[in-house]
């Protein structure tokens, strides 16, 4: 596939966001599809919150004249396509529901689940484990609950960023870029398309979504997203490459997946559902300590942007080297990170001191 047919591609996705999304708008302020301030909420006043419609046709008009136009996509498919697009579909619906009337959390893990044995049942599935110092371990029974944990969580992992204007979308496009190039590099056909999309959509939804957002993807749109990047990630076929492969998706999305890691671990240990909202994500931290909503938003940019140089650069420079200056990059983060979350803790402290 040459840059002309990838700019296409893009350019499908783009575009039927772009025209469908001020439709949707529309729709949404005739209707009453609006999503509420409220307490764990950050914007003022009701919003259109059905963007996802616009990004998942979007995304599917562009997969759409792939499918037809480039026989070595449904070659590499094969017969994952029915799954995958069986599996968007129970995704999407889940998340459509979840906009249109709160579903219950348990439904939600039960059609993410659902969603994810669809693909594992078209083979699509991690059979392979690399565990550090050991190497690459097969997984055997444990395929199965490893798959379905892995999916659930990326599923997830951009919903649980889209805090804030511009972010999530933001994001993923940022996290598809590596993950193109990558494609590319190996000449995985589907990874190629299925990224390029998502960099389209993305980037056409951002200018309705950006700060002051004149429409919110929703869950439909969030889960959705996650759902593609699952897929993605199970599209790189780890035993034939090199062991660099492996952690690109890890690094590309490490901005959403720590989020998630670091929600589902700070729930549980405070004796709370780990699928509860809260107040308690990295960006309120951030905005908390007195940075605006862009900065924040650019903040998370630059550091998705950080983590995709890295990921190429595992196929490019001494993979101990990027692993070491990665490792204190990470510190350094985490270390800042923290630093903004006791300034969190500290103020709201003085402010409930106040009303007491």
């Amino acid at each position: 596939m040459n840059w002309i047919n990838t700019f296409i591609i893009f350019a499908i996705g783009a575009g039927a966001t772009f025209i469908l999304s001020p439709a949707i708008i529309s729709l949404c302020l005739r209707f009453g599809f609006l999503d509420l301030p409220g307490e764990h909420k950050r914007h003022r006043f009701p919003t259109p919150n059905l963007g996802g419609i616009a990004l998942f046709l979007g995304f599917w008009a562009a997969v759409a004249f792939a499918y037809f136009r480039f026989p070595a996509l449904s070659l590499e498919l094969g017969k994952f396509h029915y799954h995958i697009f069986a599996g968007g579909i129970i995704i999407f619906l889940t998340g459509l529901l979840d906009d249109l009337s709160e579903l219950p959390a348990l439904g939600k893990l039960v059609m993410q689940i659902a969603a994810g044995a669809v693909l594992y049942l078209g083979g699509l599935q991690i059979t392979i484990l690399f565990i550090p110092f050991v190497g690459p371990t097969e997984l055997g029974y444990m395929s199965f609950p490893v798959t379905m944990i892995w999916i659930v969580g990326i599923i997830n992992c951009i919903n649980l960023i889209d805090g804030l204007d511009g972010l999530a979308a933001g994001v993923s496009a940022m996290a598809a870029l590596p993950l193109l190039l990558i494609g590319i590099y190996f000449n995985l056909t589907t990874v190629v398309v299925f990224c390029t999309a998502i960099i389209g959509i993305s980037l056409a939804f951002m200018y309705f979504n950006q700060y002051p957002a004149r429409i919110f993807m929703g869950d439909s749109g969030s889960l959705f997203l996650g759902y593609i990047f699952a897929v993605i990630s199970l599209l790189f076929p780890i035993k034939s490459y090199t062991t660099a492969a492996v952690f690109v998706p890890i690094l590309a999305l490490a901005i959403p997946i720590t989020e998630t890691v670091v929600s589902f671990i700070r729930r549980t240990l405070s004796g709370g559902r780990f699928y509860r909202a809260d107040n308690r994500h990295l960006f309120h931290y951030l905005a908390a300590s007195g940075l605006s909503k862009l900065q924040v938003v650019w903040l998370f940019y630059i550091l998705s942007g950080f983590f995709a140089v890295f990921s190429g650069a595992m196929f490019i420079f001494n993979k101990q080297v990027v692993v070491t200056i990665l490792a204190v990059f990470m510190v350094v983060i985490f270390a800042i990170l923290f630093r903004f979350r006791l300034m969190y803790l500290k103020k709201n402290g003085r402010e409930g001191s106040r009303h007491d």
